[in-house]
């Protein structure tokens, strides 16, 4: 009853002044529907697949619904995504028993040149005393470009026909920090190579330090890599390399397969050049 006529808000002008918010809400949460749309597509058009997306954007309603700003969104899906893909598993070297290392995974996708770029690496850059080890039997060329390198490197490299052989070639070379092995890459579908692999895997001691790479191309389709990464667990646990991502435009298949095995990233390559096309993965980069 104290209050004055003049101290009472026109209803016309209230209502005015709450359409002009309600239509700035709507065009902010239309913006906002629009933007998560967008990423939406872009995520389908890097070939991420389609239930990982929804995982990403799930909680998209919520945080729109809370008015955040399109930065706000782009940060939370930023995040979303580094965690998924995780931190990368980088080779270290530490202890007095050398670091082994095996690389495994199908035929054309580099495994012999990653080597050498590792191998250069380590060796000219880190000092480190390295030795080199293939079982690859099935491709002579590829024996003969690991020896060139090892020849360049002048670090020695030695061919194992038979798995047993592969723990007197580590315990001679017991002073070194890091050995690196290579193998033959085979087809998913050739039963008895991947037993073959299956063999020389397990035939390596316990008690070595050793860590397993798989070696995968950025170009091979979805449905493949699934499949070769299927083979590979049934026998051995192992980081994800990816090489010829110089050779593709979308890298969905690099977060694919973290979320489908479970297993680290760890290198990338971006060429043929030895040494300098690799690098550990930069995951925000990514």
């Amino acid at each position: 009853s104290e209050l004055t006529e003049q101290s009472i808000e026109p209803p016309t002008q209230f209502e005015n002044r709450v359409e002009i918010v309600n239509e700035e809400n709507q065009k902010s949460s239309r913006d906002n529907r629009h933007f998560v749309k967008m990423l939406y597509n872009v995520l389908l058009e890097n070939e991420v697949e389609e239930h990982y997306v929804n995982q990403i954007l799930k909680d998209m309603v919520r945080v729109i619904q809370n008015g955040n700003n399109l930065d706000y969104l782009l940060s939370n899906v930023y995040q979303k995504m580094i965690l998924m893909l995780g931190k990368p598993k980088e080779i270290q070297i530490e202890g007095t028993k050398p670091k082994v290392i095996m690389f495994i995974g199908p035929t054309g996708v580099g495994k012999t040149t990653t080597i050498a770029k590792l191998a250069s690496r380590f060796k000219l850059v880190e000092g480190k005393n390295i030795a080199l080890l293939t079982t690859d039997t099935y491709r002579i060329a590829a024996t003969e470009q690991l020896q060139t390198y090892a020849n360049i490197l002048e670090v020695p490299c030695e061919v194992v026909m038979e798995g047993d052989n592969i723990n007197s070639f580590i315990g001679k070379h017991g002073d070194k920090d890091l050995i690196l092995i290579d193998t033959s890459g085979f087809s998913h579908k050739n039963a008895e190579q991947k037993d073959n692999m299956e063999v020389i895997r397990k035939s390596i001691s316990a008690d070595c330090n050793l860590d397993v790479y798989l070696v995968l191309s950025a170009t091979t389709k979805l449905r493949d890599l699934k499949n070769i990464i299927d083979t590979y667990k049934q026998f051995t646990d192992f980081n994800l390399l990816f090489t010829k991502l110089d050779e593709t435009d979308t890298y969905g298949n690099i977060l694919n397969c973290k979320m489908y095995s479970g297993a680290e990233l760890s290198y990338i390559s971006t060429g043929q050049n030895v040494p300098d096309d690799i690098s550990v993965i930069d995951i925000q980069h990514m």
